[in-house]
């Protein structure tokens, strides 16, 4: 319910504020919305996504955790992040790139039913055309913009969400751990309705589950869920400025060999992160 009304009224008012401080009348030219191409929609859309992921997921999340009474949890999940771990949940996204790759090079050709099929690719070229639109970088204002608006505010908000409310709620009803963390990255992925990347979105969604679940920090999945999300970007301002090679981006699509390569990189640094937390708090810190 609040998730609906934080949704609700962030979208009203980033609308209301397109419309009153950028001229742009998202109110009385619905028909706006529909080309998201459209390069006179583009400063509403970066308004709408600073103030919608605040409304849907921030907000939201920690109202919920203060009206019932989990102050002492909210506080706990946030206590002082240690280095190593920190180094490990960002290498682990940064060597995660070609794992990631081909598997949604993979995902994207399944042999799908044609009416569930149409609709799935119509979604993903929704978001593509969206995501087009915020990732055009001229100049590194636009970068610190989207460093935020993509990498900061999707991974406070949707961590809290996912991994801060509903994987421990989930915990709390089946009390098993590893049934919690893969409830919680399914439902992460399936509520980005792109479903031609499901599969990588929800592995990392598990990935980050254990990394809150082993320390009972969510810095860590915020971290590593940033680095994915701010790599993406940085990437992309480096390929569009001519600053790095362009085939890193793709790094691991058709390439199965480095994609095992990176699997195996990533359960190593799992399995650091896991022992870390043993090592250093004498038994795994269970979640608050």
């Amino acid at each position: 319910m609040l998730v609906f009304i934080g949704a609700t009224v962030s979208t009203f008012l980033g609308a209301a504020f397109a419309e009153l401080f950028l001229g742009i009348p998202l109110f009385s030219e619905k028909e706006l919305m529909e080309d998201l191409t459209n390069p006179d929609l583009a400063p509403a859309l970066r308004l709408l996504g600073i103030i919608q992921p605040i409304g849907l997921f921030v907000f939201p999340a920690v109202f919920y955790l203060w009206v019932s009474k989990s102050k002492e949890a909210l506080k706990t999940m946030f206590q002082a992040p240690v280095r190593q771990p920190v180094l490990i949940s960002i290498a682990f996204f940064m060597l995660a790139l070609p794992l990631v790759n081909y598997l949604s090079e993979w995902n994207s050709n399944w042999n799908i039913p044609t009416f569930i099929g149409e609709w799935m690719v119509g979604k993903e070229e929704q978001a593509g055309k969206l995501t087009e639109s915020f990732l055009d970088m001229p100049n590194v204002g636009f970068l610190l913009f989207n460093l935020i608006m993509i990498g900061l505010l999707p991974a406070v908000g949707e961590e809290l969400i996912f991994r801060g409310i509903m994987q421990r709620g989930i915990l709390k009803k089946v009390r098993n751990p590893h049934v919690a963390i893969w409830i919680a990255a399914i439902i992460f992925s399936a509520v980005h309705f792109q479903f031609l990347g499901f599969v990588p979105r929800m592995l990392m969604g598990v990935a980050m589950g254990y990394l809150f679940y082993w320390s009972g920090n969510l810095w860590y999945p915020i971290i590593a869920h940033f680095t994915n999300n701010a790599g993406a970007v940085l990437l992309n301002y480096g390929s569009q400025h001519s600053l790095i090679n362009p085939g890193i981006e793709d790094a691991g699509i058709g390439n199965p060999t480095i994609a095992c390569f990176s699997l195996v990189f990533c359960m190593m640094l799992l399995y650091l992160f896991k022992q870390h937390q043993e090592v250093g708090f004498g038994s795994i810190k269970k979640e608050p």
